[in-house]
């Protein structure tokens, strides 16, 4: 979001409210405010999957005189829409309709070169992530752009941004770029809105040896210094980017846990977290730690996937990854 010029909104369609949209507008605004003459361009997509078993499609006479006519009701309804709840904003409409729109978005994002995209966030099943992957957690997935997931609920833009950093590998390149992508997106929303960022870092817990033959040595000496490093590490890289000790919150446990408890503790507007993209067997059974926690806060989430840290790092040579 630190260089955005094109916002891609993902529009649902038949549905009353549209977080999503609202959240482009909403950034539209507060970057128009801040830079007078910017060029800022919002995209609506609204995606349609094409469903082989439906009826309607199967006994058409002429199949693609049907995909015609139903793309122009789709588009009639999105510039009906728009129009009203979009008054006064130059906005582009794509409809797409599609067997596999998450592709087909990801596609479109590459081709508009957008900076985000934003998706409201979907109600989700027990087995979705077994049977089928949702179309917020495909961006998620997938995307080589940030990912803004919107929360049904009323923007206000008032109090704190929460970055989730991981200080775990600190020999680990793509997690140091990671966390300074986050920081640095987390504090050009902030120059909008006025939100304090915070930072949020959950230590790993530790399982000590069976048995170690030291003299001297106990489980609770090799956990203490592990908080120790810790906190350190987190406060050192707080200290780094000029913010303050008390906007820190440390604490021992698993990472979604951990995460979900503070941004309770601390309400914020919206959290700022990365994520590892992880997909086939290993997301159905393990899943993606930014998935459950997007699923259950209830602010909303910006998600930087690893793809977005690679093709945000400058290289003597173009980046195949976009």
């Amino acid at each position: 979001m630190n260089f955005f010029h094109n916002i891609l909104a993902v529009i649902e369609y038949k549905q009353v409210r549209q977080p999503a949209l609202e959240r482009a507008l909403a950034l539209y605004q507060y970057a128009k405010a801040h830079k007078k003459n910017a060029d800022i361009k919002i995209t609506a997509v609204l995606p349609v999957a094409q469903e082989n078993w439906n009826i309607t499609s199967i006994l058409a006479v002429d199949k693609e005189e049907y995909e015609k006519s139903y793309k122009e009701k789709l588009s009639k309804w999105l510039n009906a829409y728009l129009a009203i709840n979009a008054m006064g904003v130059n906005i582009e409409r794509k409809v797409l309709f599609s067997k596999e729109v998450g592709k087909e978005i990801v596609s479109l994002a590459k081709d508009l070169c957008a900076d985000i995209l934003i998706k409201t966030a979907d109600i989700h099943g027990v087995l979705d992530n077994v049977i089928s992957t949702p179309l917020d957690w495909q961006m998620l997935r997938h995307a080589p752009i940030p990912v803004y997931i919107a929360k049904d609920q009323i923007f206000t833009p008032k109090g704190k941004i929460a970055v989730a950093i991981d200080l775990s590998e600190p020999d680990d390149e793509l997690s140091e770029l990671t966390n300074l992508r986050l920081l640095r997106e987390a504090q050009y929303l902030s120059t909008f809105t006025g939100c304090k960022i915070v930072l949020i870092n959950a230590v790993p817990p530790i399982i000590p040896p069976i048995a170690v033959d030291m003299p001297g040595f106990t489980p609770d000496s090799l956990y203490d210094e592990s908080l120790k490093d810790s906190c350190h590490k987190a406060l050192e890289f707080a200290n780094r980017h000029k913010i303050k000790p008390e906007d820190c919150f440390i604490a021992e446990g698993a990472i979604d846990e951990v995460i979900l408890s503070k941004c309770e503790e601390i309400k914020p507007t919206a959290l700022f977290i990365g994520t590892s993209a992880r997909r086939g067997i290993a997301s159905a059974i393990l899943g993606n730690i930014c998935e459950r926690v997007a699923d259950s806060i209830d602010c909303d989430v910006f998600v930087v996937t690893p793809k977005a840290v690679v093709r945000a790092v400058p290289t003597t040579t173009p980046s195949k990854s976009f």
